[in-house]
Order: C-alpha cells, then sequence, then structure tokens
C-alpha cells in the first residue's frame, strides 16, 4: 500500500517521538475558531457561513541527546452550514512538521520532514530535508531538498504551478558583524506547462548581501536570474538610516519579472494580467518617536507596471498608554492609479483609505475596536465605498487558557451586505517531561 508523502512523514515524526521524549521540553499552541459570516449578494440569496477550525502546533526541545528537537503545526476546518470555500466541506493541511537536530560544533543543524527553506533567494516549502553549517575563515554552507509542497489548482489551469522536486542550496561569506554576502539557487523539477508558457524548466540563481557598516545605517536586499529564459527574475532591496535617536528613514526598491519568477507569474494564469508583464516599485517611509507613548510615521510608493502607474502615500500615527496596555491608531492613505492600472474593467483605481483603531488589554480582559473605510474615486459595482468595522472581547480565564469573540459589520461592491463573528479558544502552554509548567 502506498502512503502519500504528506501523510508519511508525521507519521515518521510521532514514531520518532516517544523513546526521546524522556528529557523534553513541551510547548503547546492551540486555537479553536468557530465562526459565523452572513455573505449577501445582489439577486442572489443569503448564505450563512459556520466553519469550526482548529490550529494546534507542538514543540518538544531536548530530545534524545537533548540536540534533537521537534516541531510540528497544521489545522483543519469543517463547515457547519453552507460550504464557506472551494466547495470542500472539510479541509486542512501539515504547515510544517519536521525533526531538527543541532551539533554542538560549527553551529550545524539538519531539519528532515515538511518545513520552509528561507536561504537567499530562495523561499520554499518542501517535504525533504536540509543541512546547515559555518565553514572556516567566515564562510557557510546550506543545502536543502525534496518534494514540493503542493496546494490548490490555479485557475484555468491543471496544476498549482509547482513541480514535482525543488532542490537548492546557499554558500555565503561573513565579516565581524558589518557584512554578509551570499549566492544561492534552486532547481525545480517536472515544473508544469502552463497555457501562456510552456516551458518546463525552472532555475534561479543569485545573490544577496546585508551591510552595516554602523549601527545607524543598514543595507539588505538580493537579485535573482532565471538561467532558462535568461533574464532578471527580481530585485529587492532595502536600505534603514537612522540619523538620530527616534528617527528612521527607510528607503526600497523592487523590481519583478513575471515570466522569469515563473511560478509567481504562474498566479495570475487565467486573469488578466499577461506572464510577459514588468513591474517595479520605489518608496521611503520615515518614522519619528516623539515620546514614548506618540510615534508618526509618513510614506511614499510609486509602482511601475505594463499596464499603468500609481502612486500610494498617506501618513499614521501611534498611541500608547498604561505602559503599552492601551494602544490606539489612526491612519490615511490614497492610492492615485490611472484608468489601465485598475483589473476587470474598473473605471478607477484610486482610492482613499482610513483606518482607527484601539486596543486595551490587562491580565483578566482584553477588548479591541477596529474600523477601516475606502471611498473609490469612481464607483465600482454601483458602490462608492467599502467600509467594515470590528470589535473584539476577550477573557484570560487562566494565564495560558483565553476565551474571545470577534464581531464585524461591513458593505462592500461584492456583498451588499456582510455580517460575520467568530468565537476563539487559546491555549499556550510550556512544560517539561515531568508535567511541570514552565
Amino acid at each position: 500500500m502506498k502512503m502519500p508523502c504528506a501523510r508519511l512523514i508525521p507519521v515518521c515524526l510521532l514514531l520518532a517521538l516517544p523513546g526521546a521524549a524522556l528529557s523534553a521540553e513541551i510547548s503547546v499552541d492551540a486555537t479553536s475558531i468557530v465562526s459565523f459570516e452572513q455573505r449577501a449578494y445582489t439577486g442572489a440569496p443569503k448564505k450563512d457561513i459556520v466553519p469550526a477550525t482548529q490550529f494546534l502546533g507542538l514543540d518538544a526541545a531536548k530530545l534524545a541527546d537533548g540536540n534533537l528537537s521537534l516541531h510540528v503545526y497544521g489545522w483543519g476546518r469543517g463547515d457547519i452550514l453552507d460550504k464557506s470555500y472551494n466547495n470542500d466541506q472539510f479541509a486542512g493541511s501539515l504547515t510544517y512538521g519536521y525533526l531538527q537536530y543541532r551539533f554542538k560544533a560549527a553551529n550545524a543543524d539538519v531539519r528532515a520532514g515538511r518545513f520552509f527553506v528561507h536561504e537567499g533567494i530562495v523561499n520554499e516549502q518542501i517535504d525533504g530535508a536540509s543541512f546547515r553549517t559555518d565553514l572556516p575563515l567566515g564562510f557557510g554552507l546550506s543545502a536543502f531538498g525534496g518534494a514540493n509542497v503542493h496546494t490548490k489548482k490555479l485557475y484555468n489551469e491543471n496544476s498549482d504551478g509547482k513541480g514535482s522536486g525543488n532542490f537548492g542550496g546557499r554558500l555565503n561569506y561573513r565579516y565581524k558583524g558589518v557584512l554578509e554576502l551570499g549566492a544561492s539557487g534552486q532547481y525545480e523539477t517536472n515544473a508544469p506547462a502552463l497555457v501562456n508558457y510552456p516551458t518546463v524548466n525552472h532555475r534561479l540563481a543569485g545573490g544577496d548581501v546585508w551591510f552595516s557598516p554602523h549601527k545607524s545605517v543598514e543595507l539588505m536586499g538580493h537579485t535573482s536570474y532565471n538561467t532558462v529564459t535568461k533574464g532578471v527574475a527580481e530585485h529587492s532591496y532595502l536600505m534603514n538610516v537612522k540619523p538620530l535617536q527616534h528617527l528612521v528613514l527607510t528607503g526600497e526598491y523592487n523590481d519583478h519579472r513575471e515570466r522569469n519568477y515563473f511560478y509567481s507569474w504562474a498566479s495570475f494564469s487565467g486573469a488578466a494580467l499577461s506572464p510577459a508583464e514588468k513591474s517595479h516599485s520605489l518608496g521611503g517611509r520615515a518614522s519619528y518617536g516623539v515620546s514614548k507613548a506618540v510615534e508618526i510615521a509618513a510614506d511614499y510608493k510609486h509602482y511601475t507596471r505594463e499596464i499603468g502607474n500609481a502612486d500610494r502615500y498617506g501618513a499614521d500615527i501611534k498611541l500608547s498608554f498604561l505602559n503599552n496596555s492601551v494602544r490606539s491608531g489612526l491612519g490615511y492613505h490614497y492610492l492615485r492609479a490611472g484608468k489601465e492600472f485598475a483589473i476587470g474593467g474598473t473605471p478607477s483605481a484610486s482610492y482613499h483609505e482610513m483606518r482607527g483603531y484601539i486596543m486595551h488589554d490587562s491580565r483578566i480582559y482584553f477588548v479591541a475596536v477596529d474600523a477601516i473605510g475606502y471611498l473609490f474615486k469612481e464607483k465600482v459595482n454601483s458602490e462608492k465605498a467599502a467600509w467594515e468595522a470590528m470589535a473584539s472581547l476577550g477573557y484570560h480565564i487562566t494565564p495560558d487558557l483565553a476565551l474571545s469573540g470577534d464581531f464585524s459589520y461591513g458593505r462592500n461592491p461584492q456583498f451588499t451586505e456582510e455580517v460575520k463573528g467568530l468565537a476563539r479558544l487559546t491555549y499556550n502552554m510550556t512544560f517539561d517531561s515531568k508535567g511541570g509548567k514552565k
């Protein structure tokens, strides 16, 4: 009998746990949610959506000789009334589940199972194994390999845009906490042939940098190159400068080529965007802490795409009182865009965005009110605005167990009326193998 990899891996992990748990330190993170949503479409009957969702995470450290650890997190959902998503009554996923062993020398570790890979230009979720270690003279090496974790099929496609296997690694060099340079690459096997782009190879190579010559200056970013299409896939760079004690200036530049990046443009398959789409953005942000209780910030970003340009700018203010137990904020932003920037026949993509919130947290209870609204320059589906208001109230039953609920009401161009609510039970605790609470 064959067992899918997604089922085999968690089974192997659980089998490995009992014999290694004699001296374990275990953390449990569980959240149970039952939500209610009433959706009303123009010309259609209202739908009552009542999904029950369970999130569960477990971290077990100090297994075996003390250097082995287990990390598992996943979720499951069942719809009590009308189906909430993709016509599936039940759904679930193992987000990650892996064993990790940390060696006592060279800062080395190895992982096996389902996990996320964040190495230089690589950002993937795989079922497989990875290894990382420091090398002499400031160098470091990491490698990974395994099967891609697949999700739902893309619209109008017979796959999710991912291939069967994914392999790669990174070589890096560090210098005295001032500079880190990295070179990384990945190779995806059997990448699917999508409608608009028949190439089935996906190979990326690139470099990344982190540079901080002074504690007030930090530069980080990466560039990736597709060796199959022979073109740059992405540039992404960010710089932080702190000229004064409470002032932070941030600048960023991003350039994205959908065809060369391959799997990202696949998300637009069947939509209005072309796989040949190129886009870049250039922006800046300034934030200043007026006092411990007040922080103000302003930001600006310019977007350039094949279909048009846009500018987004605005400001925020954050307030905190009573030793940060009371927090609030106000924000305003405006997106100025031409008609061609909008997708799906909308007359204009320009809109005003306004948000305000306040929250209070104590040892006994916590409460929050949040409201956000959008005013469109031109009507969308005969609607001039979209808005939603939400209220939350929670109670700490014990320091590790909390019960809370949310209620929201809103209107937007998709739903003439949208009512949502949920009840949430959250449990977080760390204890040792003898049952002693940490």
